[in-house]
């Protein structure tokens, strides 16, 4: 089965575009985990979601929002730049450079760290399947 732009589709996914990606991890990821709106980001995370921090530990999706609900970690700001969106198919990876300020029980961290991200096109746009981030100087 052929897309409109003459793309192989299957199983109801589909091309996406650089903007598209763009404006799903910015706007509504980072959005979504600055307003803490547990429904935006489960909607974002496919459910084998999986999150890989800077010290090797691995998360799924629900321990994710387990996490961000329960652990009450806070993203206070996010910044993100040096961004490159690379489309192979029904796949989006992005990577980036990223600044946050989070708080956990009110202690603030600062972190810089170059990050890659995995979205898969779906039918309701671009899912979130793959995290990943390595700590930069600074």
């Amino acid at each position: 089965m052929r897309a409109a732009n003459g793309q192989r589709a299957s199983r109801g996914e589909r091309k996406m575009t650089e903007a598209e990606v763009l404006r799903t991890h910015v706007e509504l990821f980072y959005g979504a985990l600055k307003s803490r709106d547990w429904d935006q980001l489960a909607a974002i995370y496919s459910d084998d979601y999986m999150l890989v921090r800077p010290d090797g530990s691995v998360l799924s999706k629900q321990e994710v929002l387990k996490d961000l609900q329960v652990g009450g970690l806070e993203f206070k700001n996010i910044e993100i730049a040096d961004t490159n969106v690379r489309i192979h198919g029904d796949t989006a990876i992005l990577t980036a450079e990223s600044r946050t300020v989070t708080s956990r029980q009110a202690e603030a961290t600062t972190s810089h760290f170059r990050l890659v991200a995995v979205y898969a096109g779906e039918q309701g746009g671009p899912r979130l399947v793959h995290f990943q981030s390595v700590l930069l100087p600074g």
